[in-house]
């Protein structure tokens, strides 16, 4: 925003010149009309011919002041005179008298009436904000044109200085009426007109029912506005733009017929026909100046003024093109006609004839009628489609050399049978709504909802199942508050209605509106719901430009263009928004939701998994639903219970793998070994790939990292690149690094995401019920059929429920719907007989194709095989090599607040890093509960496996941790013995493994997370080899234990000895009195300006580096080369070669998000908003700095300084200026760095170590058993 820091600045660039710290400019010939800025009295000062009411407007107190400043000097400089000027004019607004002061008004030439009035807000958020409340009830501009009812215009005004210009945001509302709108509204009282209203209520209702919140800009200070003259640039033939087939024109004049219920087709294509005649007349004799006649001139327009104009290029078009006469009559006809017969007028017969010319010529079909037009009230619903049609067209060229395609798709799509079908409207039948219901797991009364609820089926139903299957009162008074439906047709939304009265349930709440938008006065609102069942509606062609939502937002709306059909996708969206943390959701969806490839429908799976368990997924047949011929699936939900939200932690899991960052947390180990099982790549090759260290052709060896090689090669941009000259005259190596860093750019990102959303599946299992396909199979599947037969249409049941559902018992459980339900509930899986071949339990991971290069996280429903162990030695079971297999238990209550007494250890006690006990924070369970304890006591060397919740399969075992101390497992353990203690260590070291790992996992069975039980775990065959060799594997993976815990204690100790050296730097310091600077002294830039930059072409390449590419342990893991004009166009932060960039936002501060940017590709990089940027100067190495500044104790001092709302709070870029150092000389800053370098070498070594640990255990257990 403009403030005083920068205000100067805004001065200048304005022409201002200063004189002793009082700024001016004079405006041309006007003497007398000066602006002046007296900068030490902190006063702004207007020409003495603007009325000011109040001078509060005249300081320096508020951000706003400068920007009403910078608003008249644009008034000014456009031509307005100073005169017809007045600032903060004052009413009296509302019931309560509170004054409110426009902080603009501009009246006419002849000053005497208001012409426009401007609120001006600061740029950024609060003209947002206000922008905000102009849509949502008129905010201050409804009030003072209330106030001043003959204004002609409103507006809201923001202004800033970016990148050393000065840029302006300018809304603006016309306040007059429409004259089409005024003559609809005497033939249909109910429409609402500006003249009409009085109260700004009725002001801010009709600007959003009549006139849709239109909204202008460019108005007041376009390049070709004028002082005084505001009104809608006219429409020249130089603006057309060509036509493009991705307009999707076709099916937005679709959506014109749709919702203007123009119910004839044929008729519609034929007047499309006649209205191109017009345009392409229209086109072929205008000069490119010439302002077109096709078009809609808003504001001088009348729908008559339209059509005569339309009807006249039509008889040109008509005889031009196909050599016919068409008989037209001007609107002039009746006046000239008497002129060329008398001198005298006869006024009464003269108007006689044009109102009997106008009748016949307008009140009746013509050429442009879109529906059937008798009268003058039809006359106006038939000109508001003709405006419609016309300003769908009047932006484009027609006239093209070769064949307008989209004129035989418009009439092949016009005369399509199942165009009523594109509107994507079929209701769901009855047996499938049962079905469904029957599936979904109830406990306790549900609050439901059908955000798209048709004629009501699916809420009938609800009620039906609820009463049948949980206990409610006989009234049906518990609908009330718990049985929703939302419906956008009003006719539909009736017949709901009355069908919920029908079946008892008449209080149920049926809302007429869109599914889509939040209506809190209704209780429809997000995280309210417990169960969501629906149909929603599909393909509705062009429905985002009458999408109107006050309440709501949707991500997936960005991916949808303007001409989209695929509204399903925001259904989706809306699932994640209504339901309430672990609430589920059954939703009837074409199948493309899991498969096609666009934008949205991509965005509509990544919301899938990232906010739902995938319970089980139904894959229908044609004769589901009747003769639609679509392709649908129903999809069975649980919303994921949150906070914390898991799609956060599984991006930090992905973040750290991708990035090489040691996997501190159990869970990102656990990810990374099972997506290296799932895509067959050695942890050794992986780690090469994501630190990047060898060339773009160095994994020929591996044909998963191979298959991104393969297709980087092919990539246009690669060979483009190769065949470069520029690429060429660099030497080989450099070649090769530049290859290397575009293989990696183009990579990473794709195996980031795959990360991420195998981290979110791995672990859940979906049932697939997948319908036959013979049609025969079918109706046996169903339970019914659909019938043509004249007087019998419709549905026909066969056997009441099919396989699908018992139609006697709700709750029987061997139906596919019971099979549903245990997924919700954990339990088995049912018996099901025959009807198992139509059902198969997949883990969602292997449902995803991971193995391309293209991801478009596409759910298939035909699951990836597992993998099967293959040793050389014999599988045995679990059971047959174990001794003991016992779980523990804990106190009724659970363990409480107890300090002491014997350890209770569960699943949060088992290190993942290590197998080993972690008992940083210990339970207790009473000695007396321990000693009547009869399972669960632990012993040394035991073996403990985490049975259920998160941890699930995590193993470890027990060692010295414990001692000689008494300890006993809770209820979320196996504890393990084997006979002989080898073999229990060789059984830990498997588990542990990622094999070991993958086969636990394979076993979990249950809701949410899932557990494993005893019998499955008994079950699990394991290659068992002999004793000697299980001794040789122990021994061998025990070494590698010992370097693991030996590198890790070393890396603890390096960072202690780094900050020791700077800790006892400053103690040197004070005790010395050394020379200290506070930083804004060593630095010759801090958070230098773009406009630094030199005079480089846009197309440069410079590096970009994001947030998540800057280490936490201090450095830059990797950056993308960008052009530079896309650069300069964003906020973001820029620095140079040798800056230090430090995050300033929380938690990356906290986490040690700092680097000194090297290595930057032209020395030139951008980055996130959200760095500071120092520069250091000759007093000061770089490296000090930096290391000085990297420190825990830093850290801590910049997040008590920091400001802001919680979640987006930022250090002051002061901190930094005033942190007073030590500075120490040159010399020593270089022996300081170089001690520093040597532990910072030292702890890369000891990480390695442990980088390396997993694949020598791996090739361990590889070597002796494969």
């Amino acid at each position: 925003m403009i403030t005083r820091d920068n205000f100067q600045k805004v001065l200048t660039k304005l022409g201002f010149t200063e004189d002793k710290k009082v700024f001016s400019k004079p405006f041309g010939s006007l003497a007398e009309c000066v602006m002046t800025v007296n900068w030490s009295k902190g006063q702004l000062i207007y020409p003495e011919s603007i009325k000011i009411n109040d001078r509060t407007t005249c300081n320096f107190e508020h951000p706003e002041n400068f920007v009403v400043f910078e608003c008249v000097h644009r008034l000014l400089e456009k031509g307005y005179r100073p005169e017809h000027i007045e600032l903060e004019k004052r009413w009296n607004l509302g019931h309560d008298s509170k004054s409110g002061k426009a902080d603009i008004c501009v009246y006419d030439k002849d000053g005497q009436n208001m012409l426009f009035i401007v609120e001006c807000k600061t740029y950024g958020k609060e003209y947002d904000k206000a922008l905000k409340i102009l849509k949502e009830d008129g905010g201050q501009l409804f009030s003072y044109w209330q106030q001043e009812r003959s204004t002609k215009w409103i507006s809201l005004y923001a202004s800033d200085l970016k990148d050393d210009e000065i840029v302006y945001k300018n809304d603006i509302i016309n306040c007059s009426d429409d004259a089409n709108i005024v003559k609809m509204e005497e033939k249909d009282k109910s429409v609402l007109l500006y003249k009409k209203a009085t109260t700004v209520p009725e002001y801010f209702e009709t600007w959003s029912e009549t006139y849709g919140q239109k909204i202008w800009q460019g108005l007041l200070f376009g390049e070709d506005t004028q002082a005084y003259k505001i009104g809608v640039r006219p429409l020249r033939k130089s603006d057309l733009k060509d036509f493009d087939p991705d307009d999707k024109i076709v099916n937005r004049f679709e959506e014109i017929l749709r919702h203007n219920n123009v119910s004839d087709k044929e008729n519609a294509f034929n007047r499309l026909v006649a209205l191109f005649i017009c345009k392409l007349v229209d086109e072929i004799k205008k000069q490119d100046n010439d302002v077109v006649e096709f078009q809609y001139r808003q504001g001088t327009d009348t729908y008559e003024t339209l059509q005569d104009r339309l009807q006249r290029l039509h008889t040109e078009g008509m005889e031009e093109f196909m050599g016919e006469k068409i008989f037209y009559v001007s609107n002039d006809y009746a006046e000239n006609l008497f002129k060329n017969y008398t001198n005298h007028k006869r006024e009464r017969a003269i108007e006689d004839l044009k109102n009997t010319i106008r009748i016949l010529k307008f009140y009746s079909n013509n050429d442009f009628s879109f529906k059937d037009v008798h009268n003058e009230e039809l006359f106006f619903q038939n000109g508001k489609i003709l405006v419609e049609v016309v300003q769908l067209f009047e932006n484009h060229r027609i006239v093209y050399p070769s064949k307008h395609q989209f004129l035989g798709d418009l009439f092949e799509q016009l005369l399509n049978k199942g165009f009523k079908q594109s509107e994507g409207q079929f209701f769901t039948p009855t047996p499938i709504t049962r079905f469904i219901w029957d599936s979904l797991p109830l406990a306790e009364i549900p609050k439901v909802i059908d955000y798209a609820c048709g004629s009501g089926h699916f809420l009938t139903e609800a009620v039906e199942s609820i009463n049948n299957r949980l206990t409610t009162d006989e009234n049906n008074t518990w609908v009330e508050k718990n049985i929703f439906g939302i419906e956008k047709d009003y006719r539909l939304a009736r017949v709901s209605k009355i069908s919920l009265f029908m079946n008892g349930a008449g209080s149920g709440n049926i809302i007429f509106g869109d599914g889509l938008e939040n209506q809190p006065e209704k209780h429809i609102e997000n995280n309210a719901f417990d169960i969501l069942v629906a149909n929603p509606p599909y393909s509705v062609s062009a429905f985002k430009s009458h999408l109107k939502l006050k309440n709501n937002s949707f991500e997936l709306l960005n991916r949808i263009s303007n001409d989209g059909s695929e509204i399903e996708t925001l259904f989706v969206e809306r699932i994640a928004q209504l339901l309430k943390p672990q609430g589920v959701a059954a939703v009837v969806l074409p199948s493309s939701i899991l498969s096609n490839d666009s934008g949205s429908y991509t965005g509509a799976r990544e919301i899938l998994l990232k906010n739902f368990l995938i319970r089980s997924i139904v894959q229908f047949g044609s004769k589901t639903f009747g003769a639609t011929g679509t392709n649908t699936v129903v999809l069975f939900l649980e919303k994921y219970n949150e906070p914390p939200k898991q799609s956060s932690l599984k991006y930090d899991s992905a973040n750290a793998i991708i990035h090489s960052a040691e996997t501190d947390d159990w869970e990102d180990g656990e990810i990374l070994r099972s997506y290296l099982q799932k895509i067959q790549v050695t942890n050794e090759d992986y780690r090469k790939f994501t630190e990047e260290s060898v060339s773009f052709d160095g994994f020929t060896h591996c044909e998963y990292l191979k298959m991104y090689t393969d297709e980087f090669q092919r990539l246009t941009k690669t060979v483009n690149l190769q065949n470069s000259n520029a690429f060429k005259r660099l030497l080989k190596d450099e070649q090769d690094e530049k290859l290397k860093q575009e293989f990696y750019s183009y990579a990473k990102p794709i195996e980031f995401e795959k990360l991420l959303y195998f981290a979110l599946t791995y672990k859940q299992t979906t049932l697939i019920v997948s319908a036959p396909t013979d049609n025969t199979e079918q109706k046996r599947f169903l339970g019914y059929d659909w019938s043509n037969r004249k007087g019998a249409e419709g549905i026909q049941i066969t056997q009441a429920g099919g396989m699908l559902y018992n139609d006697t018992d709700r709750n029987a459980d061997d139906t596919i719907a019971s099979s549903i339900r245990s997924r919700f509930s954990g339990t088995i899986l049912p018996d099901l007989g025959d009807k198992q071949q139509y059902c198969t339990l997949a883990n969602l991971s292997d449902m995803i194709d991971f193995s391309r290069t293209t991801f478009n996280k596409a759910i298939k429903l035909t699951p990836d095989k597992k993998i099967e162990i293959r040793s050389k030695y014999p599988l045995k079971l679990f059971s047959e090599i174990v001794s003991v297999i016992e779980t523990g238990s804990r106190p009724a209550g659970g363990v409480g607040t107890l300090s002491e007494g014997v350890l209770s250890l569960g699943g949060e006690h088992i290190d993942n890093h290590n197998g080993r006990l972690n008992l940083s924070n210990a339970k207790y369970v009473p000695l007396s509960f321990y000693n009547n304890a009869t399972r669960g006591k632990l012993q040394k060397n035991d073996l403990l496996i985490c049975k259920d919740g998160a941890l699930t399969g995590k193993v470890a075992i027990v060692r010295e941790e414990i001692n000689d101390q008494q300890a006993m497992i809770n209820e979320h353990l196996f504890l393990i013995r084997c006979e002989n203690i080898i073999s229990q260590f060789y059984l830990f070291e498997f588990l542990y493994s990622t094999m070991g790992q993958n086969l636990l996992k394979a076993n979990i069975t249950g809701s949410a997370q899932g557990g494993l039980n005893s019998t499955n775990l008994r079950n699990i065959k394991i290659p068992l080899p002999p004793l000697e060799i299980q001794r040789q594997i122990v021994s061998e993976c025990e070494k590698i234990d010992e370097e693991y815990n030996t590198s890790r204690m070393s890396i603890e100790e390096y960072k202690k000895k780094i900050a020791q050296v700077f800790e006892n730097l400053e103690v040197i310091i004070r005790a010395e009195e050394g020379k200290t600077m506070i930083i804004n002294k060593l630095c010759n830039k801090i958070n230098p300006s773009k406009s630094e930059l030199p005079n480089f072409g846009d197309d440069i390449l410079v590096s970009f580096v994001e947030m998540t590419s800057v280490s936490n342990d201090g450095y830059i893991e990797y950056k993308i080369d960008k052009p530079l004009s896309e650069m300069r166009k964003g906020s973001y932060t820029y620095f140079a070669e040798d800056d230090i960039i430090i995050a300033k936002i929380t938690p990356c501060m906290e986490n040690g998000k700092c680097a000194i940017a090297t290595g930057l590709t032209n020395k030139i990089g951008f980055g996130s908003s959200e760095f500071h940027v120092l520069r250091c100067n000759e007093h000061v190495l770089n490296k000090y700095l930096f290391g000085y500044l990297n420190r825990e104790t830093i850290r801590q001092m910049a997040a008590k300084r920091m400001t802001g709302a919680s979640g987006h709070r930022r250090v002051p870029i002061s901190f930094y200026e005033n942190l007073e150092i030590p500075v120490p000389s040159l010399t020593e800053q270089e022996k300081i760095v170089a001690e520093v370098s040597g532990y910072e070498a030292e702890i890369a070594k000891a990480q390695a170590v442990i980088a390396g640990c997993a694949d020598r255990k791996k090739a361990v257990l590889e070597k002796y058993l494969w």
